[in-house]
């Protein structure tokens, strides 16, 4: 990976003597350092602080969509890449981002929770920013990964656009980790996921990462994005999946629309006037999210999962944030409130009994 630049680091008060920031300052390349009181990121740069709040939150899905069991890590926030459509950056500038170095405090939270939430637990890194692309300098990922090795029905879900796998090739048995790459079209990535890794290259990646540590895989197609001819363009990913993971099981699949909060726009057009992803129409959702329509985004969820369960019939795959009548008219019965959830419980319990059996 490219050393990364900032033009400022930033350092709470309260951790400047930390070994971690330590560590970090000599692996990174800076122009200016100042030290702040504080987690308020100052802007242009990186911040290293204290997190004085909760690493361990519940998935905001859980409240009104229908949850897939998916708890979060909030380790900071922020993202090296560039993708247009993410909501990261309209709240931070690509490559601004600020770092929890208190790994104590997630270590114990992470170990609460596992004794306090009975049943399978999904908890996934990517939720505030791309886990693998500050892993180099930022261990968080290594570190969960060795916390959980012998929880019980446990996977850490590291979601990422990057192909950098060099500390997962030197795992072995890794199977309470799983590696999780977002996809899209070939033509979507190379137009809007800015310094990212090509489709082909999270591909290789995937299938590097599950052949060398023995860690499980899954896939998000997030967002989903109707680009012209976007069936056939669709179906060229999938062809890419079949070339790449032969013979390699897949443990889920999510599908997600493009979907965006009010302001959104405004923010994304002043940083790329030229984009087009706000070409189709959109709608304000109860949830006050603004999507495309239902039946475009009906249309695009029944082909892609069509597409998914012809080439992987056993793959649990789902919605992401999406309402329970739309869940109905593509899945042909009435969702019970916790059905997903327990389809995703069922998958990492499997998935445990061979690492721990």
């Amino acid at each position: 990976m490219t050393r990364l630049f900032y033009e400022n680091l930033y350092i709470d008060r309260d951790v400047v003597d930390d070994p971690l920031v330590l560590s970090i300052k000599s692996k990174i390349d800076y122009k200016n350092e100042a030290i702040v009181d504080g987690e308020l990121h100052p802007g242009n740069g990186l911040l290293l602080a204290k997190n004085k709040g909760k690493f361990i939150k519940v998935c905001p899905c859980r409240c009104e969509k229908t949850w897939c069991g998916y708890w979060v890590v909030e380790w900071g926030f922020g993202c090296p890449f560039e993708c247009e459509y993410c909501i990261v950056q309209n709240y931070q500038r690509a490559g601004d981002a600020t770092l929890y170095v208190n790994f104590d405090d997630c270590r114990r939270e992470i170990e609460d929770l596992r004794k306090n939430v009975k049943g399978a637990i999904r908890l996934g890194t990517g939720h505030f920013g791309d886990p693998m692309g500050f892993e180099e300098i930022y261990p968080l990922n290594q570190a969960i990964i060795e916390w959980t090795k012998d929880m019980p029905d446990f996977t850490v879900e590291v979601k990422t656009k990057s192909n950098y796998i060099a500390p997962i090739l030197k795992l072995h048995n890794a199977k309470n980790l799983t590696m999780a790459y977002s996809l899209n079209t070939i033509e979507s990535a190379n137009a809007l996921e800015h310094r990212t890794a090509s489709i082909e290259e999270r591909l290789a990646a995937a299938r590097d990462a599950a052949k060398a540590s023995n860690c499980n895989l899954a896939f998000h197609f997030e967002p989903i994005i109707p680009v012209k001819d976007w069936k056939r363009k669709y179906i060229e990913v999938f062809e890419l999946m079949n070339k790449y993971l032969e013979g390699l099981e897949i443990s889920w699949i999510s599908l997600g629309t493009f979907r965006f909060p009010k302001g959104f726009q405004e923010y994304v057009e002043l940083y790329h006037p030229n984009t087009g992803i706000f070409a189709e129409e959109f709608y304000p959702c109860s949830d006050g999210k603004i999507r495309y329509f239902r039946p475009l985004r009906e249309e695009l969820y029944t082909f892609i999962r069509n597409e998914a369960l012809k080439r992987y019939p056993d793959v649990v795959v789902y919605m992401c944030m999406e309402s329970p009548d739309v869940w109905e008219r593509i899945v042909g019965h009435k969702m019970k409130p916790s059905e997903l959830y327990y389809q995703m419980c069922h998958r990492i319990s499997d998935m445990s009994k061979l690492r721990l059996g």
